[in-house]
């Protein structure tokens, strides 16, 4: 049994109950066989913090009453998921209308529209385009495969998780915690200083930091720079 904060690895398929439709996995050869495989994707455990709902409800509700290298399949119903179908969200608009803005709509197509929304293309026919803007999972009942293969109890290890969140694995961050767990220390080394996003991660960072690991202390983010940070 699990409580709000708890850093969790787990491994996980999500299938659509109806059609067995693997949708998302953290196992490469189920992606591959399901012809969801993205070569751009790690396919590894996934860090889950309990109560930061970066998961589906269902999901992470689950994981509350596993136990570390626990597994077992939960259904998760809409409502816990990706919500109901909405028919509010059908939309009819004009062929031109996506023309003009460089798109050329086929039935299944993911577009994204001017306000920034998605939507998916329904279908096309005598200049008008039905779009659905409910999440493509809408109303469906998922069944999730779960093992939790690890939990993280120390501290340091659990900064270091964020770390690889945030930065990558193999990342070149140092890391000094204190003695007393007052002081986080990080140290940006230089591949990272010209990262367009660089301060955005650090604030981040900083803030999983003090709300999940350790709330009193302070985040200090020390960068360096010598001769050697300009040559090459």
């Amino acid at each position: 049994m699990f409580k709000d904060n708890d850093f969790l690895y787990i491994e996980y398929t999500g299938k659509i109950k109806d059609t067995g439709e693997v949708i998302d996995t953290t196992n490469e050869e189920e992606a591959k066989k399901a012809n969801i495989y993205n070569p751009d994707k790690k396919y590894k455990p996934l860090l889950v913090i309990l109560g930061e709902h970066r998961v589906i409800q269902g999901l992470e509700e689950a994981l509350y009453n596993l136990n570390e290298n626990e597994e077992k399949d939960f259904e998760i119903p809409p409502e816990k998921a990706y919500g109901e179908r909405d028919p509010s969200k059908v939309k009819i608009i004009s062929l031109g209308e996506l023309k003009r803005q460089g798109i050329t709509p086929y039935p299944g197509m993911l577009i994204r529209l001017q306000d920034g929304s998605y939507a998916t293309v329904k279908s096309v026919s005598g200049g008008r385009v039905i779009l659905d803007l409910n999440h493509p999972y809408a109303g469906k009942t998922l069944v999730y495969h779960v093992k939790v293969v690890k939990v993280i109890k120390d501290d340091n290890e659990k900064i270091k998780a964020l770390l690889e969140r945030w930065f990558g694995e193999n990342n070149k961050l140092g890391l000094e915690l204190s003695d007393d767990k007052k002081t986080v220390k990080i140290n940006i080394a230089k591949d990272y200083f010209l990262l367009e996003d660089l301060q955005t991660r650090k604030y981040i960072l900083a803030k999983d930091i003090l709300t999940y690991v350790l709330p009193e202390s302070s985040v200090i983010y020390t960068e360096t720079y010598n001769k050697e940070t300009f040559k090459g």
